[in-house]
């Protein structure tokens, strides 16, 4: 027989504003207090339910049809409201298929290898610099960006237009931060800034002009696999039915998504790595023992230790702090009864540090994963899980290694202990200001 879901202790709209105001706290709190999760009544609207079972978080996340991805608000619809990330259903599955031969097995390579050619270039930058200081967090995304619009969309888009864009993400995330309006009522009319309509319309411009180049190059005769390209093709097979500006939709989603959370993990890696140093070393004794001064994909399997350094920091500082999907119909899950229209929260973040589910949760501790299998641990699913996890998951693993294993070795990268401190909470973990560091040479 199922039962409801436990409330936390207050009144329902209290808990809501905890939840808006003070997100990780009120998380934790109820992380700590409930095995399975709760349900926050919030009037005028369906509760609120924090799922604190990991098994329970898959089991959900397996569903689609009954939980629901959560429609792109006003705002992230100027930017992109039908990609890839935001799409559910028959277009999620229709799109999906077009372009599942961009994230194949060939292609990881490609991307891993290519990230291995831009940090060779990075680093060598840094060398001529030496020491000095930067935007830790600016210097990965634009790193990452140009990356990934060369592998995936098949342009490089230039070291000025990545450095735009890097400006354009600050100004979405100050527009996305997770505030009490996230839980006001749904009547509520968003409030869009200027900045955002101009960082909006410079992200749908940037995206045009990719997919205008693509199109070209396709009329041409160019035959280079990527994401536009495949697109492009579809766009002519009269079973593919797009609704408007699609094409664009998803160039802006993997512009975005294709490079956001792997800088801001790389970021908090190197935070953690600068706050460890006797984890830096292991890491810069693994990267001088291979054989090549530009890593590569082929190196991947001689970099155990760093692949383990990054699955940690994606533990304790997941760029995806949460998943959110909605209930479509009265549902059941586990044992309890979740009521149609339910907002239903995941969070990587306060699962992922619970001691319920790992020992020391708050310790910095790489070898925890020679220990047991990141895949085998439904507690750790950084990049979500079920049929809509990360397509881009194994580009994020190795573009990831290669960048730390080429830096640290070369590098000490200083970061304060208390960088991270004032973290802004969007769709993404985002670091407020960004985050200092200095870059001299390696001890």
């Amino acid at each position: 027989m199922s039962r409801t879901l436990p409330e936390p202790p207050d009144a329902g709209m209290l808990n809501a504003i905890r939840f808006g105001s003070d997100t990780f706290r009120f998380l934790e709190g109820v992380q700590a207090r409930y095995p399975d999760g709760a349900a926050v009544p919030i009037p005028g609207r369906a509760p609120l339910v924090v799922v604190t079972n990991p098994e329970l978080v898959h089991d959900a996340l397996s569903r689609p049809d009954d939980f629901r991805r959560v429609p792109a608000q006003a705002s992230a619809a100027l930017i992109a409201e039908n990609g890839l990330v935001q799409s559910d259903g028959p277009l999620w599955r229709q799109q999906r298929r077009i372009m599942n031969p961009a994230f194949d097995s060939r292609q990881v390579k490609t991307y891993a290898n290519e990230v291995g050619r831009r940090v060779e270039g990075l680093a060598d930058d840094w060398a001529d610099r030496v020491p000095f200081e930067t935007n830790l967090h600016r210097a990965m995304t634009q790193l990452t960006v140009r990356v990934a619009s060369e592998v995936l969309l098949g342009e490089d888009i230039g070291p000025e237009r990545a450095a735009q864009f890097h400006e354009w993400m600050q100004t979405a995330g100050a527009e996305f931060e997770f505030d009490l309006t996230s839980v006001a009522p749904d009547w509520l009319p968003d409030r869009i800034s200027p900045e955002f309509r101009e960082a909006a319309e410079g992200i749908r411009g940037l995206s045009e002009d990719i997919i205008d180049r693509r199109r070209d190059l396709l009329a041409e005769g160019d035959d280079d696999v990527n994401l536009v390209t495949m697109l492009l093709r579809a766009a002519d097979d009269p079973d593919v039915d797009y609704p408007p500006n699609q094409i664009r939709d998803e160039v802006a989603t993997f512009l975005i998504a294709g490079h956001e959370t792997t800088a801001l993990s790389l970021t908090y890696t190197l935070a953690l790595l600068s706050w460890h140093p006797e984890c830096r070393e292991r890491v810069r004794d693994e990267a001088a023992a291979l054989n090549s001064d530009s890593p590569t994909h082929d190196d991947l399997s001689s970099l155990p230790y760093t692949q383990r350094v990054y699955r940690e920091a994606l533990r304790l500082y997941p760029p995806a702090w949460a998943t959110f999907r909605r209930a479509s119909r009265p549902v059941r899950l586990g044992d309890y009864r979740v009521p149609e229209g339910a907002a239903v929260v995941m969070p990587q973040w306060s699962i992922q540090r619970s001691g319920r589910h790992f020992e020391a949760p708050t310790t910095f501790d790489p070898d925890r994963w020679e220990r047991r299998s990141p895949t085998d641990t439904p507690a750790y699913f950084p990049f979500s899980t079920g049929p809509h996890a990360c397509v881009g998951r194994n580009f994020a693993l190795s573009g990831a290694t290669l960048t730390l294993a080429r830096l640290v070795r070369e590098f000490d990268i200083e970061v304060a202990e208390d960088a991270l401190d004032d973290l802004r909470i969007t769709p993404t973990l985002r670091p407020v200001g960004g985050v200092p560091a200095r870059i001299r040479p390696a001890d």
